[in-house]
């Protein structure tokens, strides 16, 4: 049995499917998997087994319908294909591949091209959206609903002198746009409290968000025996690994925010434009969302979910959903989080 799965491009996205992923591979543990998405999301499941990974670089090409069905080509016609996404050419590509069962959202009007094409239903969580969509093929599952990204098979070595020791991570990144991103100085100071209570400090993030951590470092003394930046210098595999070595993570809602949750690393999530009913870290109980409106202090425009602040950079609402959200408020839970590590 062959199974195509078109995962979402977003490393967030993509671990917000695990749980109808997982679903597919435990109701059919003898089938071949063909994963199709991003890099990024590509590597999230490079552990997987009985797994052939294939990258869609599409967005790239000259003739990108033509590279879409060659891509689908090179996969046996498979007796399931399922999209994560909701464009019109991720339908395409099931139909390509000539698949008997194709399974996605009617979005964009594609449903002539899928053969169960249910309606997406508003106000829910990404991670039950993607697993209704397998519920249309397999409507009972012994599964908690919960993130199941397998850990892999790797270990990485901290400092020794950081052995026993709290670690805590920073992710001031957030690769969607720059409106989910908190304040670097903002964190610098979260930092220093840290430190002063003994955490050792690991800094993610990936090649293009380098400045970021530069800039929380110039608002720091040099600490290089307690702080590890590791900008740039990660796969998402080694990522999950160190990950799993945090006791706490604080992070702007993001990719690594979604792996803490499925490894259920306590996470202080800061949020401004996101909306917390879809994306919040899913049925983990040691993660905790703190924005202004978890402050009751919720601005009208929130939640836009827009990339970059929709409003004139002149006016004093501009990213105040970020700005607004001062290191007190940060520092004032943590101090509640950290007693109990």
């Amino acid at each position: 049995m062959n199974i195509l799965i078109r995962i979402p491009n977003w490393l967030g996205d993509a671990v917000m499917a695990t749980f109808a992923v997982e679903i597919l591979y435990q109701t059919y543990p003898e089938a071949h998997f063909y994963l199709v998405g991003s890099e990024v999301s590509c590597e999230l499941f490079s552990h997987y087994p009985n797994t052939t990974l294939l990258i869609d670089n599409s967005k790239k090409q000259r003739f990108r319908i033509f590279y879409l069905y060659t891509l689908a080509k090179k996969i046996p016609p498979c007796d399931i294909a399922l999209t994560f996404q909701n464009n019109f050419l991720s339908a395409l590509f099931l139909f390509f591949n000539g698949a008997k069962e194709r399974i996605g959202y009617n979005k964009e009007m594609r449903s002539f091209l899928l053969t169960k094409a249910p309606k997406k239903q508003a106000n829910l969580h990404e991670v039950l959206h993607f697993s209704s969509l397998i519920k249309t093929l397999i409507p009972n599952t012994n599964l908690s609903p919960k993130l199941y990204l397998r850990k892999p098979p790797l270990d990485i070595t901290l400092p020794k002198h950081w052995q026993n020791q709290k670690i805590a991570g920073i992710n001031a990144g957030a690769a969607f746009g720059s409106a989910k991103r908190w304040k670097e100085e903002y964190f610098a100071e979260v930092i220093a409290f840290l430190l002063d209570k003994n955490f050792k400090i690991i800094l993610f993030g990936v090649t293009s968000e380098n400045a970021i951590n530069e800039k929380i470092l110039s608002f720091l003394p040099p600490n290089p025996k307690n702080i590890l930046n590791l900008s740039g210098q990660t796969t998402i595999q080694s990522l999950m690994a160190y990950i799993q070595k945090l006791h706490l993570l604080i992070t702007n809602d993001s990719g690594p925010m979604h792996i803490a949750a499925a490894f259920e690393i306590p996470t202080l999530a800061i949020f401004g434009p996101t909306n917390e009913q879809e994306s919040a870290p899913f049925n983990a109980k040691n993660a905790h969302i703190i924005s202004l409106k978890t402050l009751h202090q919720a601005l009208y425009c929130q939640p836009c979910k827009k990339r970059i602040c929709p409003l004139p950079k002149v006016s004093k609402g501009f990213h105040a959903c970020m700005i607004d959200l001062k290191p007190t408020f940060i520092i004032k839970k943590l101090q509640s989080l950290i007693s109990n590590i």
